[in-house]
């Protein structure tokens, strides 16, 4: 049990985005010569996440080691027959990775956490069975060849990408035909940017339909990014306590996590972009209603807004928000409810009416990162937070607790 305590004002520096870091180190694996990835950490202080996807990257087959500050991974020169691929708790690196797994080896299985089994995985399971492979959670076998990909697209943008990723490696033109609106766009263009950057090539025909051209990706040397998504808690706390001040963000991302400097305009807080730096300054917060379809991991970092909001918020359309590490519209529900916070459970978010006097309690992380940050970003609204698995921030953020005291938290 750790104790957390603390109102937070100060400057810290964005970490990589994951996001890019995982597409980056997929497409270097599965490229032609050396790549280059800068801007991540040493391997000992990679998110757990990420060290998932790297151990992938080395099952397949590619060398990957830190050199002078920076990743490179040569691509395999051939696959083994039987790949097997620990996943542990990532479901990006797994949804990445399980289309493309059969095109690379004559069998594929993947070890996955217990949270990870629970994911939805049926669109594309049944996609790769209906072409011909034989597929189930833990593993997929037979090549498929290049055609037409019905998938929905609002379950995980990562079907979609993992799709992409795939179709790049057949021998022919493939189109992905979404039978349902497009959910979280901008993960999907995050993934059409870095195939571009490794020579791939993707093309939307119309607002349902993404043609994938055969291509052997080619070595390359990418810079990763500032991480919105991680940033976007800490945008909030500035919105609450603030200032806060997140370096090292590229103002152009294409990054759907960016929307929550719009979201925290719109409550009244103050934004300010400076070249690479953005800074949230507390203002006269009042509620609002948002929709996270596009932008589900923004929901912590909004109801830590929305908890010093006079009026309520609301989040709308984050159904996906329930399979997560955990049913993260529960957790959140009832871990704030411990502080005394007025919320609500709907089926696809939350409301929060803001402004109650909230107190401290013992809180449960659910094993889940982006709640564990939430309740310890709230600690200074309620006089402090007894947090049972706080270390699961591991997950995406191993230097989350130091980024917190730099802010002038205080943990106990």
């Amino acid at each position: 049990m750790m104790r957390f305590c603390g109102r937070l004002a100060g400057s810290v520096a964005a970490i990589p985005s994951k996001s890019m870091a995982h597409r980056y180190m997929i497409c270097a694996a599965l490229a032609q010569g050396k790549s280059v990835i800068r801007g991540l950490p040493e391997e000992a202080a990679l998110p757990e996440d990420l060290s998932a996807t790297l151990g992938c990257v080395r099952a397949m087959g590619a060398r990957a080691e830190f050199r002078g500050g920076a990743l490179e991974i040569t691509g395999a020169d051939s696959y083994p027959g039987l790949l097997r691929l620990d996943c542990r708790d990532s479901g990006t690196t797994y949804r990445l990775l399980y289309p493309v797994a059969p095109l690379i080896a004559d069998k594929a299985e993947f070890a996955l956490s217990p949270s990870l089994r629970k994911r939805p995985m049926g669109p594309v399971i049944s996609l790769l069975k209906s072409r011909g492979a034989a597929a189930d959670m833990t593993g997929v076998s037979g090549r498929f060849c290049p055609g037409d990909f019905p998938i929905r697209g609002d379950v995980s943008s990562q079907y979609i990408s993992g799709l992409m990723l795939a179709l790049t490696l057949l021998d022919g033109e493939s189109r992905i035909l979404l039978t349902s609106p497009l959910q979280s766009r901008g993960y999907v263009e995050l993934t059409r940017s870095a195939l571009s950057a490794f020579g791939g090539e993707t093309l939307w025909e119309g607002g349902d339909t993404i043609l994938v051209k055969p291509r052997r990706l080619r070595a390359a040397d990418v810079a990763v990014e500032g991480d919105y998504t991680h940033a976007s808690l800490f945008f909030a706390a500035g919105a609450v306590y603030g200032p806060v001040t997140v370096t090292g963000l590229n103002p152009d991302s294409m990054q759907g996590d960016r929307a929550m400097l719009d979201i925290l305009r719109r409550m009244g807080a103050g934004v300010c972009i400076r070249g690479g730096g953005v800074t949230v300054s507390p203002g006269r917060l009042r509620g609002v209603e948002t929709d996270v379809s596009d932008t589900p991991d923004l929901a912590p970092a909004i109801a830590l807004a929305a908890l010093a909001a006079k009026g309520r918020t609301a989040v709308r359309n984050g159904a996906r928000l329930r399979f997560k590490e955990c049913d993260r519209i529960s957790a959140i529900a009832a871990e704030l409810k411990r502080l005394g916070a007025d919320i609500s459970e709907t089926p696809d978010g939350f409301e929060i009416e803001g402004g109650r006097v909230l107190h401290d309690a013992e809180c449960l992380c659910h094993n889940d990162h982006r709640v564990a940050m939430l309740l310890i970003m709230a600690a200074g609204l309620c006089g402090g937070i007894e947090l049972e698995g706080a270390e699961c921030v591991k997950k995406s953020a191993p230097g989350f607790f130091d980024e917190y005291m730099r802010l002038g938290g205080r943990i106990e």
